[in-house]
């Protein structure tokens, strides 16, 4: 990889670095890695952004997830140990919310596709019944609703959503992201939750 990118000049899909805006040749080589996708890395700034969404393996470029080697080459990279246990909580969490909860999600998302009227009154009122259930939740589901990243991508665009489940629907409340694609994003959220109840 070092060679490629050193002696032979690799091209790569970025040709700047992500925060700094550096040409990706002066990358340090202690800090340079290319994923299998194409792109090149700082790795101290691909950590950053890892963490900063709680230590899901998803290109910060492209926003589609990592392959497995590259996953295991983050890992391994002493600039990215940290991430870790953030990929533990997240395990920890996606484990942490009870059937009751998974299958009001699966509710709420089936209400939030089937709404075609004008004023989306029903996807209104099913958010806010949901967000009062939300309320009485466990402490421990209630971050999971708030912090778990799902890995889940739009049905009809293919990319990816990055967001927690409590996110969403403020989003969705707020108008910022369309009833259908919370409905669709909600709805994968409930599909992965179930895969991984005990």
């Amino acid at each position: 990889m070092h060679a490629e990118h050193e002696i032979l000049g690799r091209t790569y899909v970025n040709a700047e670095t992500m925060v700094a805006f550096e040409p990706v040749g002066s990358i340090p080589r202690e800090q340079f890695w290319a994923s299998e996708d194409g792109y090149a890395w700082d790795m101290q700034e691909l950590a950053g952004a890892l963490s900063s969404n709680e230590g899901v393996m998803r290109n910060p470029l492209s926003r589609q997830m990592f392959s497995p080697n590259d996953v295991r080459a983050i890992m391994q990279h002493p600039l990215c140990k940290h991430l870790g246990e953030k990929r533990r909580q997240q395990a920890r969490m996606s484990q942490g919310v009870r059937l009751p909860t998974i299958q009001k999600l699966e509710e709420l998302a089936g209400k939030l596709l089937a709404d075609q009227s004008a004023d989306l009154t029903a996807s209104r009122k099913a958010i806010d019944e949901f967000l009062n259930y939300k309320a009485s939740l466990l402490s421990t589901e209630s971050e999971a609703m708030e912090s778990l990243r799902v890995p889940a991508k739009d049905s009809h665009s293919g990319i990816a959503f990055d967001c927690s489940i409590g996110e969403a629907l403020r989003d969705a409340q707020a108008n910022k992201v369309c009833m259908h694609k919370t409905g669709d994003f909600i709805g994968q959220a409930a599909k992965y939750l179930r895969s991984h109840l005990d």
